[in-house]
């Protein structure tokens, strides 16, 4: 089987492969702030 380990991919598509967790958990944490913000900023 082949593993990616002996020929390290390089470029943006690596670099955002490797943080997509950190990426996925920034979009959420902001969509949810969003979310909040327009349910009850007037109450805010």
């Amino acid at each position: 089987m082949h593993s990616d380990d002996e020929d390290e991919p390089t470029g943006l598509i690596a670099a955002i492969r490797a943080r997509s967790g950190v990426i996925l958990g920034v979009i959420g944490l902001i969509g949810w702030c969003a979310m909040v913000w327009f349910m009850f900023g007037d109450v805010l």
